[in-house]
């Protein structure tokens, strides 16, 4: 009995630490030629960004729990950090200002309006993204769905300001010029799609930001999903991605505790492509300023590792391991409870073979009236 719970134990063991394996795929696309009128970049010339909301990556891929189909079709045709992590504070404001700042101002735990409180005072002061994309020639335009005007800077419907990092800097945001470029979306991100019908209307630098149902922080992974199956495929679809070098970058903005999804997708890209090297919100600052060659904003995405391994004819293969929604100290603890297993079986076979040893026991014999049994003379 007990060698046969022995062997359940081991097998119960064995199954647990196969399901945390999962297949992978190696395939790799030509770079796209790139149009001489465009920036060029070493990775890319033509970047869109795509901020979601409040789900770690196993409530996404459908790999390890997660219910976004169209979201994990798109990381399993094209690449993935399956340990990509966000900058390590909630809730939303600071890591927004993570991705365009490089810092979070010491904004944990605070989501209030621009210029509303210490640490968006220093935000609003603070060198950004665009001033860096400006100073290198490069054209950026930012897309809020259902901003009711330009550079809006409170909440407004389905509109969050808190999810506008561009409204938070003083250079962006009391700038006509620079506020002409953070702009309504239109309705299914309809400015940004037109916006890629030429280079002559693109730039270099694109963001969206879905309204607050659509970027699944009000409404489900369902909702959400289902909204981005129709857009994301007519952006990867449109006349710039079709003719130039043009890459997607779809993430969250946070999680709790745990890896977000952080995805990428277009011609020049790695396919079938998982890597489990670490990266932050930073190391997307920092693949975008190593793309290029613009000086860091802070030592956090200048000591962030970029993710060049995504793109083809770059270094890296990724080592396919996909994410698993069991913690690392489940795991760990799988394998302990293997090796005691092991020492189990190989104590439960010692114990066989010592009683294998003894000589037989003699057979009782029929008792005899007035003389001794068999078993009393042994003792």
């Amino acid at each position: 009995m007990r060698e046969g719970a022995t062997r359940a134990a081991v097998l119960g063991i064995v199954v647990l630490m196969v399901a945390l394996a999962g297949p992978s795929l190696d395939r790799s696309s030509p770079l796209p030629e790139v149009s001489p009128s465009a920036a060029a970049g070493a990775y890319f010339d033509y970047l869109v960004i795509i901020l979601l909301e409040n789900h770690g990556i196993c409530e996404i891929l459908t790999s390890c729990g997660g219910s976004a189909n169209y979201l994990t079709s798109l990381a399993n045709a094209y690449g993935y950090a399956s340990q990509y992590h966000y900058c390590g504070v909630n809730p939303s404001l600071p890591n927004y200002l993570c991705l365009t700042g490089g810092s979070d101002f010491g904004c944990p735990g605070y989501d209030g309006d621009p210029q509303s409180n210490g640490c968006t005072s220093d935000a609003w002061n603070a060198t950004n993204i665009v001033d860096r994309l400006e100073a290198a020639s490069l054209t950026w335009k930012a897309y809020m769905e259902d901003m009711p005007s330009n550079c809006y800077g409170s909440n407004s419907g389905l509109y969050a300001v808190r999810h506008d990092p561009f409204v938070y800097y003083k250079d962006i945001a009391t700038n006509p010029t620079r506020c002409a470029r953070v702009v309504p979306s239109g309705s299914g991100a309809g400015v940004l799609l037109s916006d890629l019908g030429s280079i002559s209307t693109a730039s270099n630098y694109m963001w969206f930001t879905p309204n607050l149902c659509n970027d699944m922080h009000d409404c489900g992974v369902g909702t959400a999903d289902g909204y981005l199956v129709n857009i994301v495929p007519e952006i990867l679809n449109s006349n710039v991605f079709k003719t130039q070098n043009a890459a997607l970058f779809v993430t969250f903005d946070e999680d709790h505790g745990g890896a977000v999804l952080g995805q990428w997708a277009g011609r020049g890209m790695k396919t079938g492509f998982v890597s489990s090297s670490p990266y932050t919100h930073f190391s997307l600052l920092s693949t975008i300023e190593a793309n290029w060659n613009l000086a860091p904003l802070t030592t956090n995405d200048q000591n962030a590792p970029n993710m060049a391994e995504f793109f083809s004819g770059q270094p890296g293969g990724g080592n396919y391991q996909p994410p698993t929604a069991f913690p690392l100290a489940l795991v760990l603890l799988g394998g302990f409870g293997i090796f005691l297993a092991v020492i189990v079986v190989l104590l439960a076979r010692r114990l066989r073979g010592t009683k294998s040893d003894r000589p037989p026991r003699r057979p009782r014999e029929p008792e005899e009236p007035g003389g001794e049994t068999d078993f009393e003379s042994d003792l």
